[in-house]
């Protein structure tokens, strides 16, 4: 699509207003949970230690999410250009405080506002010589400075849904230079690579590689050692419900209702949200449930154990003898179910997971997927797998050996990125 460039200018500059706005807005009435170490970062002033040399690698990454995915890649790609060529940035700062704990990359910041005062002094301290972009986040004015100033940037492990796809669309002017300038982009499947085709962006510039998601790392928890960090008593089963939404732990109490007086089981709940912890502790009291928050560390632990932090959910997926992965039984999406996938965990699931359409299918081809749609057919799986045991352990096995057939992801990435050139002169 042909646009007048002057239509995009004062699109751009339109943006960069309001922008600068909301800046200036937030200044004047900063909101309580900021601190000053966030508001440096956000402003573009991170100060690496000594002197850049020929430059970075930049890789961002949204949310926690986002950052747990790329793990993997940030290793390979560390192994490539050397750990102190490699910033990576996210745009919470959950996603940040994971960066630093990891401690993957030389450099770990939050992505800068986008105003030429504080992205262009970062730019200039920082050198890099290519962004690489995870899934889909198009920041119009970041994009357009970078392709204005000849440094590359490009998509890995994209993903696009249709409602990005119109917008984007629909706001064209806004923001036609930043996807004219990508120079490459690797989607996850090719679903996704016929969205980025239809945003304009040529089809000799998209290689759909997979997604990282199927690239898990091993627990970095001992799972032996985790069982007596929480309390959990030899011979009791764990079941771990992930990732959960506003509705979902009603109907999972409600299928749980007539089972507990038989069940020797720690059920964990680990919401998707912390923020609603209260409204499941509410839920919690009025059905006279013993539960205890993680943060609590009761010995022995409760029957009931409700996840109140973040980072944590892998690690107890590995512990578990089922998993249900949440956003499922209500119209949500889904999450990643190959979390559990990666631990060998049978897997539970709701029938609304178009979030993740490909590994759904592909599950479910395996016989490696327990769909549940109720109550009465939650209550009927777990029933199934205390008095039959072994043909749902056998689905875990079979997960497994789906992710190991679908991983690869991030090592064909950094193969694609050092055959075009990309690291020549890194390190």
């Amino acid at each position: 699509m042909f646009l007048v460039p002057r239509r995009m200018e004062i699109s751009l500059n339109g943006y960069e207003w309001l922008l600068r706005g909301v800046v200036e807005l937030l200044d004047l009435f900063p909101p309580g949970r900021l601190d000053k170490e966030e508001v440096l970062l956000r402003k573009g002033g991170y100060e690496p230690m000594g002197e850049i040399g020929s430059g970075t690698v930049w890789v961002h990454g949204a949310s926690l999410g986002e950052v747990i995915t790329l793990r993997p890649f940030l290793s390979q790609l560390a192994a490539v250009i050397g750990k102190e060529r490699l910033v990576a940035s996210a745009t919470t700062m959950d996603g940040y405080r994971r960066l630093l704990s990891d401690g993957l990359c030389g450099h770990a910041t939050l992505l800068p506002i986008e105003l030429p005062e504080y992205l262009g002094p970062f730019l200039t301290r920082m050198k890099p010589r290519l962004l690489l972009i995870s899934e889909t986040e198009i920041w119009p004015l970041l994009l357009t400075t970078l392709h204005r100033r000849g440094i590359p940037y490009g998509i890995i492990n994209g993903r696009v849904n249709e409602r990005t796809v119109r917008f984007l669309r629909l706001l064209r002017p806004l923001f036609a230079e930043a996807l004219d300038g990508l120079a490459f982009v690797y989607p996850q499947d090719e679903t996704y690579a016929r969205r980025f085709r239809r945003l304009g962006i040529p089809r000799s510039r998209i290689s759909p590689l997979g997604c990282f998601k199927y690239d898990i790392e091993e627990g970095r928890t001992d799972p032996a050692a985790l069982r007596v960090k929480l309390g959990i008593p030899p011979g009791r089963l764990v079941w771990c419900f992930g990732s959960t939404h506003a509705g979902e732990e009603q109907i999972i109490l409600d299928a749980l209702d007539p089972l507990w007086k038989s069940l020797n089981v720690t059920v964990v709940i680990a919401p998707r949200k912390m923020d609603r912890l209260p409204e499941i502790e509410r839920l919690l009291q009025r059905r006279h449930l013993d539960y205890s928050r993680l943060s609590d560390h009761r010995r022995p632990a409760s029957h009931i154990l409700l996840i109140d932090g973040l980072g944590v959910l892998r690690d107890l997926y590995r512990l578990s003898s089922l998993a249900f992965v949440g956003g499922s039984l209500v119209e949500h999406g889904g999450h990643n179910l190959m979390e559990p996938a990666a631990c060998g965990v049978p897997i539970l699931t709701g029938p609304h997971t178009w979030n993740f359409p490909s590994e759904t299918e592909a599950l479910r081809q395996a016989h490696a997927l327990t769909e549940v749609r109720d109550p009465e057919t939650l209550r009927s799986a777990l029933a199934a797998a205390l008095a039959n045991p072994g043909p749902l352990a056998e689905t875990g096995r079979q997960a497994r050996a789906v992710l190991d057939r679908m991983a690869g992801a991030s090592q064909r990435t950094v193969e694609a990125l050092t055959a075009a050139g990309y690291f020549s002169h890194a390190g």
